[in-house]
């Protein structure tokens, strides 16, 4: 049964009601659904769902700030967390594939300009080359370019969790990762940039994985 406080007026509530109702906050604001017992919790839909959604849990669990950072912008003023938006943005993408053909490593964020990066694989190592837009908005500047890449993999069984990421900070913008083992991965890059005086007045690219091989 539901937990209210303020009985009498109900100024909030967490838990269910008569098995038809859910109360609980999220973010500091309360809401209430519908509560859904699961027909069959292990049908084949639910278990895809689970599985890509288990698998971006840990890709964010243990990626590098770089790599959050467009995240954690593109949710400011949104009722929304940035784990949250990677999840939205990813997991129907993901759940059928057996590959990470098109993972979103970037949202975009403040209007950040989007470019399209040059990679090449080698040796367990990816360079990044992203050529910088021009012109520029008035006011901006390009605080750094960013570059990452993530094992291509099945998002359903495999456990390959690592973001490799690097910047550059210099014109011509080249990022290098390296200690990577062969195989193909998804890469991708994106620039940073500062809109006006204010340091933390910041734009993201969006970035779309693509693939390269590391030999």
């Amino acid at each position: 049964m539901a937990v209210v406080t303020g009985p009498l007026l109900s100024f909030s509530a967490s838990g269910q009601v008569a098995k038809t109702q859910v109360y609980s906050r999220w973010k500091g604001r309360p809401y209430v659904r519908r509560l859904v017992t699961p027909s069959n919790p292990r049908s084949t839909d639910q278990m895809l769902t689970r599985n890509a959604f288990r698998w971006l849990q840990y890709v964010w669990r243990t990626a590098p700030g770089e790599f959050r950072a467009p995240w954690d912008e593109a949710i400011k003023g949104r009722v929304m967390t940035a784990p949250n938006l990677f999840m939205k943005q990813n997991l129907s993408l993901l759940r059928e594939q057996t590959d990470l053909e098109g993972i979103v490593l970037s949202p975009g964020a403040a209007g950040g300009l989007t470019v399209t990066p040059d990679l090449t694989g080698g040796v367990g190592t990816i360079t990044i080359d992203l050529t910088a837009p021009s012109p520029l908005p008035s006011g901006w500047t390009i605080i750094q370019a960013v570059g990452v890449a993530i094992a291509d993999q099945n998002p359903q069984i495999d456990t390959m969790y690592t973001v490799s990421a690097g910047t550059d900070l210099t014109a011509p913008y080249s990022v290098a990762l390296s200690g990577l083992d062969a195989g193909d991965y998804r890469a991708g890059g994106w620039f940073v940039f500062q809109r006006s005086a204010s340091l933390t007045d910041l734009a993201y690219g969006a970035s779309i994985g693509d693939v390269v091989t590391v030999t």
